[in-house]
């Protein structure tokens, strides 16, 4: 073994050197070692002491491998607690380690049995903190349509409900990030029936003895943490990591220094490693969808039959019950009816339903798949005028779309921005001011139906200049919160919310607020969105109790997945100062 062990170091080492300072001989051997230690960029991402055979292990991928063959040789049933490193070390590199029993092992893998893998994207939950972005994770199987297969998901362990607070917590990593296995179907009650969320299933183009190699490397890291951060270290990342190491020939990987999760999917597409993709409703999409065959008097009674105040009617057509069942389902699963209740109004449906026969209702089908969407980076540079004073903007947003955006592969009527920042120049003077840097800005717009009724709401955090009640423009920070309801019409959407702000004047440190209603018009197409959002009310504290209306109105021309023409306009008034301003933008997304 002695003899082995020198020649593979000696070996590796000359791989690992050479690849360090950038020379040729960079296999997908050594490649398989440095991702079974979560190794890139110096170090090793995983924050779990335990997780390492060397004190210096974190940091040397070669070191790492001396102390673990060491290790093996000393005591063979560590090779039962990293079994991924003793596969590696047989089977990739030859050497000769004694056989061992590991009972608790194999049982994980009767159980987490498969030779198949799949990227799953998961739409976003604008009322989640940990998953308004949207979600991704692994799943294991063997046959596509079995829901007995399992998941490996990268999460933060996380109590904080609270959307800033998490925020905050997430972006300078105080949460540990855990790996965890479980049972497939468990995932698509979670998302597709409680969240309400649409999953978007990838199968990667694996080789079957890089799947069971990870699927050895999951028992190793059961115990592991990584350092969640929002952008860094998140959901997206870890995952796409554990998803190349099943690709380990393939050269892929992510090009910003943050990700988010539509991010992944679009990077493995891009590199040819997805073999096909499919899409799962979930049971709120398929609601709606038969909800279009039905009038609203069915609808109700089906709601009246819910509430136990009517019998199910007999005789309906085939949507009716369709709907029936679903819809008791999709109350359950939102802990809006009690167990038992539930169980007799399901059977008590499909018993009607199973009189007629198959449905004639075709599954709800979506062409805008997340990879199609626009990238999460915008750049954009526009031409105006403020008061009748010509202004060049440009601008710069990490992340990741507003509700003029094209909306193709985002979640309707929604909005998620960070770090927007719009800087401009008065040519004429010579000056430059910032516009707006939108710190925060979070919509949810989604429609009322018959039988489901969401509020619309907005918070937006941002610093921005702003005009006073003496007709001159200064910085403020600005945080606005609104609440109401949107009603969908064939023309678009319109809006309706009470709406409370805070000003904070950063040059006299002094504080407004205010309060009143906001309203608005969207409309969100392939080729053209428009949006027009009025709002009024009064100031009650500084500004003399000043009565304020903003209006702001634009239209987006979408030329193409990532580049769009826009037109906006906007009107302030506060007491009897007002100002006015209108540009033309060219927005780019990469």
């Amino acid at each position: 073994m002695h003899l082995s062990k020198n020649l593979t170091l000696i070996t590796l080492l000359l791989f690992i050197t050479t690849a360090s300072f950038g020379g040729g001989l960079y296999t997908h051997i050594d490649k398989i070692w440095t991702f079974l230690l979560h190794y890139k960029d110096g170090k090793s991402n995983i924050d779990y002491p335990g997780f390492f055979l060397h004190p210096e292990g974190r940091y040397s991928p070669y070191k790492e491998l001396s102390a673990t063959i060491d290790a093996f040789e000393e005591d063979p049933s560590l090779m039962c607690i990293f079994p991924a490193r003793a596969y590696f070390l047989k089977k990739l590199l030859g050497i000769d380690l004694p056989k061992v029993e590991c009972p608790d092992l194999e049982k994980f893998l009767s159980y987490v049995d498969g030779t198949r893998i799949s990227i799953v994207f998961a739409d976003a939950h604008i009322n989640s903190p940990a998953s308004m972005f949207g979600h991704t994770f692994l799943r294991i199987y063997n046959k596509e349509n079995d829901l007995f297969s399992f998941i490996v998901n990268y999460a933060a362990e996380a109590t904080d409900t609270n959307g800033l607070i998490y925020a905050f917590k997430g972006v300078f990593g105080f949460y540990e990030g855990k790996y965890s296995v479980a049972p497939f179907y468990l995932k698509i009650k979670e998302y597709t029936a409680f969240e309400g969320r649409d999953l978007w299933e990838y199968e990667i183009d694996a080789d079957p003895e890089m799947v069971y190699l990870f699927k050895l490397h999951l028992w190793e890291i059961k115990n592991a943490y990584v350092y969640y951060y929002f952008f860094q270290e998140n959901c997206s990342t870890e995952v796409f990591y554990l998803a190349r190491m099943t690709i380990p020939d393939r050269e892929v990987d992510l090009s910003t220094p943050w990700t988010i999760p539509a991010d992944t999917v679009k990077v493995l597409i891009r590199e040819g490693v997805i073999k096909r993709y499919s899409y799962q409703p979930s049971i709120l999409t398929e609601i709606k969808h038969i909800a279009k065959r039905l009038d609203r008097k069915d609808i109700e009674e089906i709601e009246d039959w819910v509430d136990g105040k009517e019998d199910l009617p007999e005789g309906k057509r085939k949507e009716f019950y369709d709907f029936a069942y679903l819809y008791v389902r999709f109350l359950f699963y939102g802990e809006a009816l009690e167990r038992d209740r539930y169980r007799k109004l399901y059977l008590q449906a499909l018993r009607e339903r199973s009189k007629l026969g198959k449905s004639e209702v075709k599954k709800p089908k979506r062409d805008d798949p997340p990879h199609l969407s626009h990238d999460s980076q915008r750049f954009g540079v526009a031409f105006g005028y403020e008061d009748r004073r010509p202004y060049l903007d440009m601008g710069y947003r990490p992340a990741y779309h507003d509700l003029l955006d094209p909306p193709k592969g985002y979640k309707k009527n929604s909005q998620i921005e960070f770090s927007s920042l719009w800087i401009r120049y008065f040519p004429a003077e010579g000056k430059v001011r910032l516009k707006r840097w939108r710190l925060l800005s979070i919509v949810s717009l989604d429609r009322i139906e018959t039988f489901y009724r969401p509020p619309s709401w907005r918070v937006n955090l941002s610093l921005e200049r702003r005009l006073t009640y003496r007709r001159v423009k200064r910085n403020f920070l600005l945080f606005k919160s609104s609440g109401g309801y949107t009603v969908g019409t064939p023309l678009g959407d319109v809006f309706l919310m009470a709406s409370l702000r805070g000003l904070s004047d950063l040059r006299e440190n002094a504080i407004v607020a205010g309060g009143g209603l906001e309203g608005g018009y969207l409309l969100q197409g392939r080729r053209v969105s428009l949006l027009i959002n009025p709002s009024a009310g009064k100031y009650i504290y500084g500004f003399g109790s000043k009565v304020y209306v903003d209006v702001s109105a634009g239209i987006g021309f979408h030329i193409a997945t990532n580049l769009s023409l826009r037109a906006e306009g906007e009107y302030s008034a506060v007491g009897n100062a007002n100002s006015s301003e209108a540009k033309v933008s060219l927005l780019l997304y990469f």
